[in-house]
């Protein structure tokens, strides 16, 4: 049911595939699960705001501005696309990439 998540988000993001691109990830198990991931889009600020299109699913997230000079985010980036880590003890279950 999670994975429905993540694959209706991206559905409805369509329009952002040639500006956009994530990593997200579903850790846990069924019924005791978490979704996170990492997105990387043209400019400084969330690419979300800029169409009501692409609103939906957005508020439902935390969202986190990575700076690319500390060591943790290179880990976490480096995690996030390989899909393989310790992910600060979450227990890696699937990835889907958006692309």
């Amino acid at each position: 049911m999670s994975c429905n998540l993540i694959e209706g988000m991206f559905q409805r993001l369509d329009k952002m595939r040639k500006n956009a691109f994530a990593s997200v990830c579903l850790f846990g198990e069924d019924n005791n699960s978490t979704i996170s991931g990492i997105w990387v889009w043209r400019g400084h600020e969330l690419a979300f705001p800029l169409s009501d299109d692409w609103q939906i699913d957005y508020e439902s997230y935390s969202w986190k501005k990575l700076d690319p000079s500390l060591p943790e985010t290179k880990k976490l980036v480096t995690e996030y696309l390989s899909w393989s880590g310790d992910f600060g003890g979450k227990k890696f279950n699937q990835g889907k990439i958006f692309k």
